[in-house]
């Protein structure tokens, strides 16, 4: 038919990561509500670096904004659905030190 066949062999071709911007995409589709544009949970982000993600996030019982740090290499579902569970386990809170944009840190960079 004059057409070439190349044979493909899926066991020798490594999938390429999923570049920074898609999986920080990912994470802010994931903490998207759009059904509750009145009180939001996820308000900003900031990318932050290599692989490191702010998220701006805000709950009802707390004045003001809070930013979440997250690694975008190898974000784990279950974190992501943790988010709104972990930003009140003061383990992983710290003075916001330099971001005009929230009052306090959450570091969930090793969790």
């Amino acid at each position: 038919m004059g057409m070439t066949v190349i044979r493909l062999r899926p066991e020798e071709i490594t999938p390429n990561p999923e570049p920074e911007r898609g999986q920080a995409l990912t994470v802010l589709r994931a903490l998207s509500d759009p059904g509750d544009e009145e009180n939001p949970f996820l308000i900003g982000f900031l990318l932050l670096g290599h692989s490191l993600l702010r998220l701006y996030v805000q709950r009802p019982d707390h004045p003001g904004a809070i930013g979440v740090d997250i690694r975008l290499t190898g974000t784990p579902t279950a974190l992501i659905a943790s988010i709104p569970s972990l930003i009140e386990e003061e383990q992983y809170q710290k003075p916001s030190l330099g971001d005009p944009h929230c009052d306090l840190i959450v570091d969930l960079t090793d969790w």
